[in-house]
């Protein structure tokens, strides 16, 4: 039997993802979309023997091509073929989330499902949803949901099976306009009539997409219509426009809204609200302009202590087992050149690296329990403010959070805001936040040389890297042309996040870690071992990693650094954490760290390595979203602002007597 796919279409924040992970549990998989770098994320389950495909498209509040993201929802539910699309809708917000369920209809889909989550949650706020009666008015199934308790789950398993197997015979309502509108709506669908859109595409969808101006259905129509067709039949719409006073978007905008107004009232009605009283009290402190600020802060520590209270442990046993490995691995190699590869390079250089998952992996859990729980939201309503004095738009707190993750991603997350300013600073800025990568190299110079106030000197280097890049952000959008955008975010109900959910979200965030371990610092812990081995062993000068090392020596002592910091800081260009894994095949052990080096100058190595020239990852995705003179600025600026920052750390902390 072939597997059936199902379309997870919805809002941002509506608990898409944790409908999501419930379905389809660990049978999931994460990669991006063909020709772009949205992510795109796909898991399968069974019910009833048929198995499913389950395509969780990213969370957009229209299907109007104004991001990436809308595009990519968008052509799927055109041109996938889904057999199923399952519309995740928040009930406590169904008039907002609503209008993409209409922009669905308006494609001539009938093969929806929708998903009417968080209905505890209506119920608590005096919500009351007939939901027979909204599926009668609306024309397709409506189940209702508490995603996070797992109720509904089964219920929506069936209708999904019973709609991609054709036994409920759907009709979905589609939203009227004015007369006007309507007429309009009709002659341009005359127009298409005769072309072969009218096979490929519902012309009424078309049309309504063009009265919107939406630029890539312009395109398609010019394609087949031609420069001058196109043209007259915007002229038409530029008349209309006239007649109204206003963009025909707005006015169909308009026009939607009120006819979901009006469906709403067939199948909803308010009571009295309960237990709202705590988390209005609760908002009023998070996003107070002081109160809201030491809350944070206190947040963000209690995260920093959580990771290393409960990481550290694991980080030291999973350290001493590989120190275990190599001394019961080491007599068993008879060829001393093989022993050393594998014990000092693979085993010393990799085995050091991976022991710092239980420190990455909770970074990620800790997030994630931030994130479902609705708090990061508050953040962003939080720094808006502040981001804006600095010269960003309020809606770059979005990739900058996720670079706490990955640079890589968070840089591409940027092409979602609307001007190119706006694009080019957040770009600029993103890689001074410290990523997953630079956790592990933080967490390990500050457990090693700073032991119970390792947490508070983590979160002194996370402090200096956005202060750096706000800094950086504010000198450089004075150069850059373009106004920045008003900030729009909903903030979501907060939600006692699910532990399975949170699992799931952790490690596929983390698990990044373990196959970079496994491939690039592989490769980087190899030519390093082959870099401090030959001609001679490390030790002798003669070395092809000391030669390098000597070579930028000087810099370095600037920094109050020596040849091995910068050997290790070379290879870390490549992947962040081989400057671990460079200090372990050169040094041999943690210890030999300490014992070469003083505390300030450990800070200051974790200060260079967070702040200078990002991974050859990232520099490849600002080039990719902007140019290669943007990406080679970015790591000019970077290498310049590492080393004044690494300079002043050094004789500041020497003028006080910490060196």
């Amino acid at each position: 039997m072939a597997m059936k796919v199902v379309a997870l279409a919805g809002n941002p924040n509506v608990g898409k993802t944790t409908i999501f992970n419930a379905l389809t549990g660990m049978r999931q998989h994460v990669g991006n979309w063909p020709g772009v770098t949205v992510e795109k994320k796909e898991g399968v389950f069974e019910h009833r023997g048929q198995r499913f495909l389950v395509v969780d498209l990213p969370g957009t509040y229209s299907l109007t091509a104004h991001s990436i993201d809308e595009l990519v929802a968008r052509n799927f539910l055109l041109n996938g073929n889904p057999d199923v699309v399952v519309n995740v809708v928040d009930a406590t917000s169904l008039l907002r989330n609503l209008y993409l369920t209409m922009e669905i209809f308006e494609m001539g889909l009938k093969n929806v499902v929708i998903a009417l989550n968080k209905i505890d949650l209506a119920e608590r706020k005096g919500i009351k949803i007939d939901v027979e009666r909204m599926a009668r008015v609306l024309g397709v199934p409506v189940v209702p949901l508490s995603a996070k308790e797992g109720k509904g789950l089964e219920v929506l398993k069936d209708r999904i099976w019973e709609v991609a197997n054709g036994l409920i015979r759907e009709n979905p309502i589609v939203p009227r306009y004015d007369p006007e509108v309507e007429r309009e709506i009709e002659h341009i669908s005359r127009v298409l009539e005769g072309t072969k859109l009218a096979a490929k595409y519902p012309l009424r969808w078309l049309a309504i997409k063009l009265l919107q101006r939406d630029a890539e259905v312009m395109k398609l129509v010019e394609r087949y219509l031609g420069r001058e067709g196109l043209e007259e039949v915007m002229t038409h719409i530029n008349e209309v426009e006239e007649r109204y006073g206003k963009a025909m978007d707005l006015v169909i905008a308009g026009q939607k809204y009120e006819f979901i107004d009006r469906l709403t009232h067939e199948f909803m009605s308010y009571g009295r609200p309960s237990g709202d009283a705590f988390t209005d009290q609760l908002d009023r402190l998070l996003i107070h302009p002081v109160y809201g600020f030491i809350a944070m802060a206190l947040v963000f520590y209690g995260v920093f202590k959580f990771v290393f209270a409960f990481g550290l442990p694991l980080q030291e046993w999973l350290s001493d087992a590989f120190t275990l490995l190599g001394n019961w691995l080491a007599p068993h190699i008879a060829n001393d050149v093989l022993r050393g590869l594998i014990v000092d390079g693979i085993i010393g250089g990799v085995g050091m690296v991976l022991s710092f998952f239980p420190l990455v992996f909770l970074l990620f859990l800790a997030l994630s329990f931030l994130e479902d729980l609705g708090y990061m939201a508050r953040v962003a309503v939080l720094m808006e403010g502040i981001l804006r004095k600095f010269g960003l738009p309020g809606k770059a707190i979005i990739p900058l959070i996720l670079g706490l993750g990955c640079n890589v991603p968070a840089v591409m997350s940027a092409r979602t805001l609307d001007n190119e300013k706006d694009r080019l600073v957040t770009m600029f800025v993103n890689p001074f936040i410290p990523c997953s990568a630079r956790l592990s190299v933080i967490s390990f110079m500050a457990a090693l040389f700073f032991g119970g106030k390792s947490a508070l000197i983590a979160a002194s280097i996370y402090v200096l890297a956005f202060a750096v890049a706000l800094a950086s952000a504010w000198l450089v959008s004075r150069f850059v042309p373009g106004e920045t955008t008003p900030f729009v975010i909903e903030l979501p109900e907060y939600l006692i996040p699910s532990g399975r959910s949170l699992l799931l979200h952790s490690w596929e965030r983390s698990k990044e870690f373990v196959q970079k371990a496994g491939t690039v610092i592989l490769l980087g812990a190899v030519i390093i071992w082959y870099l401090s081995n030959y001609p001679v062993p490390v030790g002798t000068g003669g070395s092809y990693a000391e030669r390098i090392g000597h070579f930028f020596e000087p810099y370095m002592r600037l920094m109050g650094l020596d040849w091995r910091a910068a050997v290790s800081l070379l290879f870390g260009i490549i992947a962040k954490e081989n400057v671990i894994s460079t200090l372990g095949v050169i040094y041999g052990s943690p210890e030999a760290i300490r014992n070469a080096m003083a505390p300030l100058q450990g800070y200051v190595l974790t200060a260079v390595t967070t702040l200078y020239i990002p991974c050859i990852a990232t520099i490849g995705a600002i080039k990719s979203e902007a140019n290669w003179k943007w990406a080679a600025f970015t790591t000019a600026y970077m290498v310049a602002v590492a080393s004044v920052v690494g300079i002043l750390i050094w004789h500041l902390g020497v003028a006080m007597g910490l060196g």
